[in-house]
């Protein structure tokens, strides 16, 4: 049996691949016959919680689709520290470097729960681009996609009030990582104040001095590593900036 044909890895055959594909923004415009291709070239591999599917430095050797479960990208400071820098959900390409023509992987890739990646070697998706203009295409909209986003992530950062970005970051992670409780809806991961710094884009003392303020005001529960967001209109107010805190 050809590897990738196997039903094994958690029923991630052939034909569920080729249905899943259509999800996926890189792909959902391709027509039947290049999501085949694409298909037939993944690889699936099974993850355990904690478990690096790569590490920063190493050969940037294949390109990752994620198809269950829930990937943190990170990259360590010098001090050791863990820093986020993304939340990677089912339907999301991630650890392309190698495409783009990096040689290793700028960050780490660490699974957050059990669940299956889809992987294909760099060669092979590279090779597809050559074989199927549709797929060359749909990578071109892809960078464009990811061009526009981080232009807008650049004047956010440039231009918005520290408030309404650290607003709009637990946004960002809540849609990723929502769990709803009886307190409200918990960050689905460990998230310190520096981590939540650093996606904001502002310094940890603006970020403490953000969180126990609205912690102060029924918006948040801002634990040492736990964030739960008690009041969501609040917040979507103020990632907003409709000033309802202020009117308060």
């Amino acid at each position: 049996m050809r590897q990738s044909d196997d039903p094994r890895p958690n029923g991630w055959d052939a034909a569920r691949r080729t249905a899943f594909l259509p999800s996926v923004r890189l792909f959902r415009e391709l027509p039947p016959e290049a999501l085949a291709a694409i298909a037939y070239r993944l690889r699936p591999r099974p993850l355990e919680a904690g478990e690096f599917v790569f590490l920063a430095g190493t050969p940037a050797a294949h390109v990752s689709l994620l198809a269950e479960g829930r990937i943190k990208i990170i990259r360590e400071t010098e001090d050791g520290r863990e820093v986020i820098l993304r939340v990677i959900q089912p339907g999301e390409i991630f650890g392309g470097a190698g495409i783009w023509g990096e040689a290793v992987y700028p960050a780490s890739a660490v699974a957050l729960d059990a669940g299956v990646v889809l992987q294909m070697p760099v060669g092979d998706f590279s090779a597809l681009i050559g074989e199927h203009p549709d797929v060359a295409l749909a990578v071109i909209r892809e960078l464009a996609q990811r061009l526009r986003e981080a232009e807008a992530r650049i004047s956010e950062l440039q231009t918005e009030r520290a408030e309404r970005r650290i607003a709009r970051a637990l946004l960002r992670l809540a849609s990723k990582t929502g769990v709803q409780t009886e307190d409200g809806v918990e960050i689905g991961l460990r998230l310190t104040r520096q981590d939540l710094a650093e996606l904001a884009g502002t310094t940890l003392g603006t970020a403490s001095r953000t969180l126990s303020a609205w912690d102060r005001a029924g918006l948040i529960i801002a634990g040492r590593e736990r964030v739960v967001i008690r009041e969501m209109h609040r917040l979507v107010a103020l990632a907003e900036d409709l000033h309802e805190l202020e009117s308060e």
